[in-house]
């Protein structure tokens, strides 16, 4: 009997040193983002206020690296691609729409564009205005959304698509990783991307803002280009 008490001590004395190792393995990653209260709207200092724009595709035609998946920062990290396709209406924008995440400003989506962003697990509000020069008066659109550890999102923008103008999320609209792939596909990197996880994997340094993750300088040899082949006409054909 007293050998049987003796090893059920020992068993858990054994479960507790586990349990303690698998949570210093995994502690729980913080964000550098403030936190927003998702059971509310956006109030009226996120409504007016005063800050910078970037100029649209008819103006900006910057090209970059063509897409291609990352590899965060962090292993825990989840990744959330942002991006927006080409098309006739995105290449005649004069001034782009805004984007904050947590009411912190990220690069405007431009005409055939993407980069992303990563986060610890949890629920965040990603909103859009348009200003006027560097004034605010755009009731925002806004889209809440969560993300879970290790996992990879696609948020895509599109302001053509009709049935989404009258949403709360506007022209921010969650695809399935699937479609996101396929429409990303042909995007290209024009901005710098975002690290909004605290804690630095490599050095456990604490980061108080945002890291910037720059884009790799453009090459346009690594551009694809398809080129139709000439062909001699055949008069039997017609």
């Amino acid at each position: 009997m007293r050998g049987l008490y003796v090893v059920m001590c020992s068993s858990l004395v054994l479960f507790g040193c586990h349990g303690k190792s698998s949570v210093e393995q995994s502690p729980q990653l913080t964000s550098t983002l403030k936190s927003v209260d998702t059971e509310k709207k956006p109030g009226f200092f996120e409504q007016y206020r005063v800050g910078g724009f970037s100029v649209g595709g008819w103006a900006n035609q910057k090209l970059g690296q063509n897409f291609k998946a990352v590899k965060p920062q962090n292993d825990q990290a989840a990744v959330v691609y942002l991006y927006r396709p080409d098309s006739k209406w995105n290449r005649q924008e004069i001034v782009a729409s805004s984007l904050f995440i947590n009411g912190d400003r990220i690069p405007s989506l431009l005409n055939n564009h993407y980069y992303w962003v990563e986060l610890p697990a949890g629920t965040y509000r990603l909103s859009t205005s348009r200003p006027l020069a560097v004034q605010y008066f755009q009731k925002p659109k806004y889209l809440d959304f969560s993300v879970e550890a290790g996992q990879s999102y696609f948020i895509k923008y599109d302001e053509e698509n009709l049935s989404t103008r009258r949403e709360v999320s506007g022209p921010l609209i969650i695809v399935p990783e699937r479609v996101g792939l396929n429409e990303i596909a042909f995007t290209q990197l024009k901005s710098e991307s975002y690290n909004f996880i605290a804690e630095d994997q490599q050095t456990g340094k604490v980061r108080s803002k945002a890291q910037k993750l720059k884009a790799p300088k453009y090459d346009p040899s690594s551009d694809v280009q398809l080129i139709k082949p000439f062909k001699i006409w055949n008069p039997a054909t017609w």
